[in-house]
């Protein structure tokens, strides 16, 4: 159930992170569940560290008993089994798991621009009272252009942990760009919302 393939989590992206599309087990609610593990399936256990303990952070934050995965087992080699070990020592009956879920990449076509200026005309109304006019020149001009714009996909998901059922799951995603440590927030912050929205934080 937990397909723990090691992949890259974290190259960067934009500031700001939309959720695409979201699922949740529509008995959720009536589930007695107790705690979640944060697992962050990176390509370095940097990002691993940085990811879940940020994700840690803004769950405790909405008074969720999280415990970030890296604090019991380092490294990147993860597997099921060791999930499950995890879950047990932290005594929580959850598994959050992030990871990455791929790339778009598409160009875009931006209309050039007209740019103009006003000069002034003289000139006096019907009543004989002087008036300045302003008369339309234009003082420059772009041509069009294509972009291309990147965007980088990632999806997290609940299961619980003694039966492995799927509870919720969304994918978010963002443009890419350099800066890592804007991206990690920003895609914590949208899947926060999604949880929020479904009633399972605060």
């Amino acid at each position: 159930m937990y397909c723990l393939c090691l992949s890259l989590l974290l190259t960067a992206c934009s500031s700001t992170a939309k959720i695409g599309q979201s699922w949740v087990d529509k008995d959720i609610h009536t589930k007695a569940l107790h705690g979640v593990l944060v697992v962050a399936v990176a390509k370095t256990e940097e990002g691993r560290r940085a990811f879940e303990q940020e994700f840690t952070q803004a769950l405790q934050q909405q008074g969720v008993h999280a415990v970030a995965s890296y604090t019991i087992k380092g490294g990147t080699d993860l597997d099921k089994e060791d999930v499950i070990v995890m879950a047990a020592e932290a005594e929580v009956d959850t598994a959050l798991v992030t990871l990455f879920a791929g790339r778009d990449h598409s160009e875009v076509l931006h209309s050039g621009r007209k740019y103009y200026a006003y000069a002034p005309v003289y000139g006096r109304d019907y009543y004989g009272r002087g008036r300045v006019y302003g008369v339309p020149y234009q003082v420059g001009q772009t041509s069009d252009f294509w972009s291309q714009h990147n965007s980088i996909h990632l999806e997290a998901s609940l299961y619980a942990i003694k039966t492995e059922d799927l509870l919720w799951r969304a994918s978010s995603g963002m443009q890419e760009q350099s800066d890592v440590a804007v991206m990690r927030p920003a895609f914590i912050k949208s899947f926060m919302q999604e949880l929020a929205a479904q009633g399972l934080v605060n």
